[in-house]
């Protein structure tokens, strides 16, 4: 199914089931993607985290990413259901994924992560949400796990000035949202 590139991958909690009760579960959940991914050879470059779905930009040599989501996935839910008591499943069946076709596809997708936030009625700024790596993207705090950025940087021109422009960028949905 996956290929060589970069994938939106989100996944959602099973029927109503929230993923993330606290920000104990977030910084769990952020650990447990890095200590899966990175030995993996899989970079995250972006990614939010809602009540009850996340959403990654992931970039794959290969199909290693099916098994970077099983783990994750996997050992989240296990951890999750012993913390908070629970036995059934936590994530649905299968996670949404969809290839980037280009670096336009990639800054509407990353814009996309950014707001999910602001969407949801939980901040006004994509840049106010401390579960995603918009702020960091747009230099305004440090990352909460390493980010591949270089794919992003590139699709903003590659110049030193490119968070500025990240930022100008994702922000100038505010003006037509407010």
């Amino acid at each position: 199914m996956y290929a060589e590139g970069i994938y939106h991958v989100a996944a959602h909690g099973s029927d109503i089931r929230d993923l993330f009760l606290d920000d104990v579960d977030r910084r769990a959940f952020l650990d447990l993607l890095k200590l899966t991914f990175t030995p993996l050879g899989l970079r995250v470059i972006s990614y939010v985290l809602m009540t009850n779905h996340h959403h990654l930009l992931v970039e794959t040599p290969d199909d290693r990413i099916a098994r970077g989501l099983q783990v994750l996935h996997g050992g989240f839910a296990r951890r999750h259901n012993v913390r908070h008591g629970r036995t059934a499943h936590l994530f649905r069946a299968h996670p949404v994924a969809r290839r980037i076709e280009d670096d336009d596809d990639l800054i509407w997708a990353d814009r996309y992560i950014a707001w999910n936030p602001v969407e949801a009625g939980v901040v006004f700024s994509p840049f106010d949400w401390g579960w995603s790596s918009g702020s960091a993207h747009a230099g305004l705090a440090v990352a909460a796990l390493p980010l591949h950025e270089a794919p992003l940087r590139a699709s903003f021109g590659g110049a030193a000035d490119w968070r500025q422009r990240y930022f100008d960028y994702v922000a100038a949905q505010v003006s037509r949202a407010a």
